[in-house]
């Protein structure tokens, strides 16, 4: 990947002092530049990102861009006003939130580089972490150059080859950053990407596990799935892959987990869904059904999402019979009254 950086511009942001300081990078100018290509790095190949369009009108970050490119002779005053509009957002932000959240300190950096060729534009909220100094055991604040945790705007720029384009990095899907800093709108709205995203993930499961064999890990490995949409207010590409698909042990030492993976992760080239957006518990309904036939007329059905599923759920096999035990007091204390009746 051949990055060239041709501007950039560090400002610190300081909510509880209302105050926005410029940083002259030339005094560590070797030191910043490798930091911000390991963060365009990170940022060009995180999956995690959502895909965005400015609002209509000339809005201001917007109206920045082409200034920043040309290098505009009023550009350090241009960008200082960006990191004001960002601080103002972030203060009235807080005062919305409860004494225990507030919006994390941290640095506005504005990038415009080169890769390959095409111009693009970076602009990143990088938060700031607390250190111990070594020498004089005072609390400094700085930017982390191994944990980078950051908010991301990053937009390809048009060309007669390519359309204009633009992602953003945020974890936690901040209003005030992609709303009120920088005037976007979502391309995809969170009920789509929610109903895609289950659609495609569940299909891949049962597409590739097609076998009777199969069953008993197809119906745990989708419940986590359904658990994941279930207790997480915020959907992350790459937490799902982690949490559900990268350690998953099968029952059945045959289920296919390894082609499952690699399919699953190929999602994170699809185009039919932002890879970071806000779950909508609503649209998860039509998925969280499903079914085992046991026997002809007999279906164990799974409602909705089952904590334990796989620890309630066993393979059984002795002397030539296989089966299904179900751990459960309730399915117990049912068949003893049914056999006591009979």
């Amino acid at each position: 990947m051949n990055i060239v950086i041709k501007k950039m511009v560090l400002h610190h942001l300081d909510v509880d002092s209302n105050n926005v300081e410029t940083v002259d990078l030339n005094i560590k100018i070797e030191v910043i530049t490798t930091y911000v290509k390991d963060l365009i790095t990170d940022i060009l190949e995180n999956p995690n990102k959502r895909t965005f369009k400015f609002k209509d009108g000339n809005t201001q970050v917007k109206s920045t861009l082409p200034q920043l490119i040309s290098n505009h002779i009023d550009i350090d005053d241009i960008l200082l006003n960006n990191a004001k509009r960002l601080l103002d957002k972030e203060i009235s932000t807080n005062k919305k939130m409860n004494l225990k959240t507030k919006v994390q300190r941290g640095s506005l950096i504005h990038i415009y580089f080169n890769e390959n060729g095409n111009d693009n534009i970076l602009i990143c909220k990088v938060e700031h972490d607390e250190i111990i100094n070594e020498k004089t055991f005072e609390i400094n604040k700085g930017l982390n150059t191994k944990k980078k945790v950051f908010k991301a705007f990053l937009i390809y720029m048009k060309t007669t080859s390519r359309q204009e384009e633009i992602y953003l990095n945020d974890k936690n899907n901040s209003k005030y950053w992609w709303d009120g800093f920088l005037e976007l709108e979502q391309l995809k709205t969170d009920d789509e990407n929610t109903e895609k995203s289950l659609d495609k993930i569940v299909s891949m499961i049962t597409g590739t596990a097609r076998k009777d064999d199969f069953k008993l890990d197809s119906t745990i490995l989708r419940n986590h799935v359904i658990g994941y949409y279930r207790n997480n207010e915020n959907f992350n590409f790459t937490e799902l892959y982690d949490s559900v698909f990268k350690n998953y042990s099968p029952h059945n030492m045959d289920f296919p987990i390894t082609k499952i993976t690699s399919k699953i992760n190929g999602l994170k080239n699809d185009d039919d869904f932002d890879k970071q957006f806000t779950i909508i518990p609503s649209k998860i309904g039509k998925k969280r059904k499903n079914s085992i036939k046991i026997a002809p007329g007999l279906l164990l059905s799974i409602e909705d999402y089952v904590k334990n599923l796989d620890k309630i759920l066993k393979p059984y096999s002795e002397a030539g019979v296989n089966g299904i035990t179900i751990i459960s007091d309730v399915a117990y204390n049912y068949i003893k009254d049914v056999k006591r009746d009979n």
